[in-house]
């Protein structure tokens, strides 16, 4: 999730290894105790704002969206496994061997995407020009892209019997996917001014 959003705003990477192991660290402690995402997206915002210099409001802009892309890598990989004959959702739990994979296989998924966004140059990097983003008119997505993805997180065991929802209710992650296309990418595709 720390690589996803640093890639994804195009920082660098290298020089940093140290805090960046330690944060993963910690939040992966964090999230294995606590069970909630939250403390982890605070851990990044965290590195993100002592780290890279960022203010607040675009530290969180940038941790939920590697949270985002990799959920929806995850909820992806999860819909693929159910269309194959293997097993069901449901039954995934009792099978430790089918979790193992498919945790590998997102990972492996999660990782060849970091290395293409990184060859590829794709990514963005106009957070890194925002001293700040001000509560106006024009900037209302940045902050219902984060208030989506908290009540997302917040409900994220909403319906945990469907594959669909195993990570957050595919609703809000269908609509917090729509958000970030269009915080992102809205100038570039003239969806905004």
């Amino acid at each position: 999730m720390i690589l996803l959003s640093l890639v994804l705003f195009r920082q660098k990477i290298k020089p940093h290894w140290w805090p960046i192991s330690f944060a993963a660290l910690a939040g992966s402690l964090v999230t294995y105790l606590d069970q909630s995402p939250l403390l982890y997206l605070s851990i990044i915002c965290v590195l993100i704002i002592s780290v890279w210099k960022f203010q607040p409001i675009p530290a969180v802009v940038a941790a939920i969206s590697g949270y985002i892309l990799s959920d929806i890598v995850s909820t992806g990989v999860n819909m693929i496994w159910e269309l194959l004959p293997f097993t069901s959702f449901t039954d995934m739990d009792d099978d430790t061997a089918q979790q193992v994979i498919i945790l590998l296989l997102i990972i492996g998924v999660k990782c060849g995407m970091l290395v293409g966004i990184r060859k590829l140059r794709l990514g963005f990097t106009f957070l890194t020009h925002y001293t700040r983003i001000p509560p106006t008119k024009e900037n209302a997505g940045f902050y219902l892209f984060i208030l989506v993805v908290i009540l997302g997180i917040a409900y994220q065991d909403f319906y945990p019997e469907s594959m669909l929802s195993a990570l957050m209710p595919i609703q809000l992650l269908g609509f917090e996917t729509a958000l970030f296309v269009y915080v992102m990418l809205g100038k570039e595709l003239s969806f905004q001014r």
